[in-house]
């Protein structure tokens, strides 16, 4: 995808308590103007951005694994502003195949395994909120 073509209006939060790497996320994604990040350092702040504001995508840190599939679980019941079925993608340092296994049972289009490169961040978002065409009507 062609990141100047990107929308600007998508929304995605990304729930990472790395300020270092919520950050770099955040400004490449702005600087090649694909998506808007918006950062929660916790789960909880994430919950709260969730309650209030619409967000079109999540990333979100399995550092708390249990916890972060829960959350993932109540946006998947609909319990939030967002759409049930808006794109995930997940991120880990290691994972095993219990919480694999959950991470597809809730629909997570994406696992990024940390350390990651900062191009499969991109690659990931490009692909998961892909430029909305401009309407020519």
């Amino acid at each position: 995808m062609n990141a100047s073509a990107a929308s600007p209006s998508t929304h995605v939060l990304l729930i990472e308590r790395d300020g270092l790497v919520r950050s770099t996320m955040a400004s490449a994604c702005r600087e090649l103007n694909i998506v808007r990040i918006h950062q929660a350092t916790t789960l909880g702040q994430g919950e709260q951005w969730l309650r209030v504001s619409p967000t079109d995508g999540l990333i979100l840190s399995l550092a708390e694994p249990q916890a972060a599939l829960q959350l993932l679980a109540r946006v998947r019941a609909g319990e939030f502003l967002c759409q049930p079925d808006i794109a995930v993608a997940a991120m880990a340092p290691a994972c095993d195949a219990s919480v694999l296994q959950r991470l597809k049972e809730l629909d997570v289009r994406r696992f990024l395994l940390q350390p990651f490169k900062l191009r499969d961040v991109i690659q990931t978002v490009e692909q998961l909120w892909p430029a909305r065409e401009k309407s020519t009507v």
